[in-house]
């Protein structure tokens, strides 16, 4: 296996160029119907299950929603939202809070769920808790991906130092699928991975959960998955922008009540790859309890870590940059759950 580079963690590493600046003008809603383009991953996780599910189970229909999907790299939606290719998609927060910081123009409706991160280290590691990863190795795919900015907040929280002026771990970057050999080897004293991938390395003995976005206190109330929309289509399409949102607030319900159907759905229809078991257990581990409010709780709680640890610039307004992203539509209720 062949190490592609030793980084140093630092606003100054992560800054996105200011390509992001809205394009779109205001103007009044378009009158008629209008079909709304929605992103989906190429490759999808069970991150997407709503999307599908919204789809086979008649949810998008029955809100009125014409749609088309769009197949999609899950990492270019930020992109494909600002120019127009898509109108919404699902992405994780984390990987959006120092790109809008930074001019990205969107919005987001809508807390899609809870979990997906997990921090692993070999079975017989003498780590036992994740303040024991002070002074250790952390392997990772990306100094941009969720994983690794929700594991720098974690330390940070924890007081291990993760800025560049004061950092106390180092991040070797490798394939994301190099990652469990990497573990295995001892070339790292840690790896930060997403589900599926985590739950099978668990399961297969070859690795131990040190952290998990799902269960730990921290971390597991906190939407990680939302749903993001280009800004004009708010502008122009608030309607069917809403109708898309209550669909997937149904479809998000369907999941969270219904994970061994909606596993077996999703590999029979070739959605997602995997067995059905082993995605409904992983499903059973997430909170689909999709919600309005929590977005905006998310996005704040997000942002603020990120300017404490240097990835969002001191001189940005928390408060605005939630209140400019953050939308309630209107007809929309706030959870489907009481």
């Amino acid at each position: 296996m062949k190490k592609l580079a030793v980084l140093v963690i630092g606003a100054a590493l992560l800054n996105v160029p200011n390509v992001w600046a809205a394009s779109a003008k205001k103007s009044a809603p378009a009158k008629g119907d209008y079909t709304l383009k929605i992103g989906v991953g190429v490759t999808a996780g069970l991150c997407s299950a709503p999307f599908f599910i919204a789809r086979e189970k008649g949810f998008y229909k029955e809100e009125g929603l014409k749609y088309e999907e769009v197949k999609i790299d899950s990492g270019q939606g930020p992109q494909l939202l600002t120019t127009g290719q898509v109108d919404v998609t699902n992405n994780l927060l984390a990987t959006l809070i120092q790109p809008i910081a930074n001019g990205l123009d969107v919005r987001i409706p809508l807390g899609l769920h809870t979990g997906c991160i997990k921090v692993m280290v070999r079975p017989d590691s003498s780590i036992k808790t994740p303040a024991d990863l002070k002074g250790k190795k952390i392997g990772t795919s990306s100094m941009n991906s969720s994983g690794t900015v929700i594991t720098q907040r974690y330390l940070a929280e924890l007081g291990i130092g993760v800025s560049t002026n004061h950092l106390e771990v180092e991040w070797l970057i490798y394939p994301s699928t190099e990652l469990p050999l990497a573990l295995e080897r001892g070339q790292v004293d840690a790896i930060t991975t997403e589900d599926p991938r985590a739950w099978i390395i668990e399961n297969e003995g070859k690795g131990r959960v040190i952290i998990n976005s799902a269960t730990d206190d921290y971390l597991k109330n906190e939407f990680c998955c939302v749903l993001v929309a280009s800004a004009a289509v708010l502008d122009k399409h608030p309607d069917a922008l809403a109708k898309f949102t209550r669909a997937i607030q149904k479809a998000a319900r369907y999941v969270q009540e219904n994970q061994e159907e909606t596993a077996r759905l999703m590999e029979e229809k070739r959605y997602v790859a995997g067995d059905p078991a082993v995605n409904a257990a992983i499903l059973k581990t997430y909170n689909y309890r999709a919600s309005v409010s929590e977005a905006e709780t998310a996005i704040i709680r997000n942002a603020r870590d990120l300017q404490r640890i240097g990835l969002v610039d001191k001189s940005v307004n928390v408060e605005a940059l939630t209140r400019n992203t953050f939308v309630a539509l209107p007809g929309v209720p706030d959870t489907l759950y009481k």
